[in-house]
């Protein structure tokens, strides 16, 4: 058996996509789980999944994403069709373009196929209204994402947290030090909303980047003296004693790996913005929000 998910919008096909997969989880029990990605697509092992079964799992929910974009998977994957619309394992397709001799081959032998067009006009406005967003906020977020679900759904999230609610004279004025204290908490929703006032009121997404990556550096030293052992990390560290105990504090919540992978992902990002390679805010949104 399998499904077919396909449209430019990405957004309500990939949000299927996750439900049918939740649904399998909690309705049937004893089912193995794969996924697909067409970079990594293997035929014998495809042919594996197709028929197969193991000792310790009676079927397969297999996620197969954006793998008809390889010409050679395609041709394979319309040969066996037949052997899909016949084996006991779930099989689910998404894909952004499908050509339409393709989609009626999959029509003719698939359990279902569903396209997901770009929302426009009422139903673009029914959309938002059934995630509970009022209106004039949905206008203002249509105006500046139109059908594009996934830059509307991180506008709908900032209005969520207040973000795009609070009036600029309403807004607290900028601390630099209080998003460095929920990246120390690890509090996504207060950092997320720290950040989106501070834009607000001008203050360039650089210098937030640069705070964050000063209070990275904090965290990571207080503990690579901590793992060395050092019985006077205040001292060794050349910090400032009330911030020196803070990141002590702070860096319990963290393991030195993550410490290291944020400190190299945020001078990666500085260095490629420097060279005109991406987008600093863009990035460090990325960041904030992961």
């Amino acid at each position: 058996m399998f499904y077919l998910l396909y449209g430019q919008d990405t957004y309500r096909s990939k949000e299927k996509l996750n439900e049918l997969v939740s649904h399998f989880k909690t309705k049937v029990s004893g089912l193995g789980f794969f996924r697909i990605e067409g970079e990594n697509f293997n035929e014998a092992e495809f042919k594996e999944l197709l028929k197969g079964k193991t000792l310790f799992e009676k079927k397969y929910v297999v996620v197969c994403e954006r793998i008809l974009e390889n010409k050679e998977v395609l041709n394979f994957i319309l040969g066996s069709l037949g052997d899909l619309a016949k084996t006991d394992n779930m099989f689910l397709f998404l894909e952004e373009e499908t050509d339409e001799k393709i989609l009626e081959e999959f029509k003719k032998q698939a359990y279902k196929v569903q396209e997901y067009k770009p929302l426009d006009g009422v139903k673009l406005k029914a959309w938002f209204a059934a995630q509970k967003i009022p209106l004039n906020i949905a206008d203002e977020i249509i105006k500046k994402c139109g059908s594009d679900l996934w830059r509307a759904s991180k506008e709908i999230e900032k209005y969520q947290l207040g973000g795009l609610t609070a009036k600029l004279s309403e807004l607290p004025v900028y601390n630099p030090f209080a998003i460095c204290d929920a990246f120390a908490e690890k509090n996504k929703a207060k950092m997320w909303i720290i950040y989106q006032q501070a834009l607000r009121r001008g203050i360039p997404a650089d210098e937030v980047f640069f705070k964050i990556l000063w209070q990275v550096k904090n965290l990571l030293l207080v503990k690579k003296l901590a793992t060395a052992g050092v019985a006077d990390i205040t001292k060794e560290s050349g910090l400032k004693p009330f911030v020196a105990g803070k990141a002590i504090k702070a860096a319990k919540n963290f393991s030195e790996d993550e410490l290291i992978n944020y400190s190299y992902e945020m001078l990666k990002i500085y260095h490629e913005e420097r060279r005109g390679e991406l987008e600093l805010p863009i990035e460090f949104e990325k960041i904030l929000a992961r």
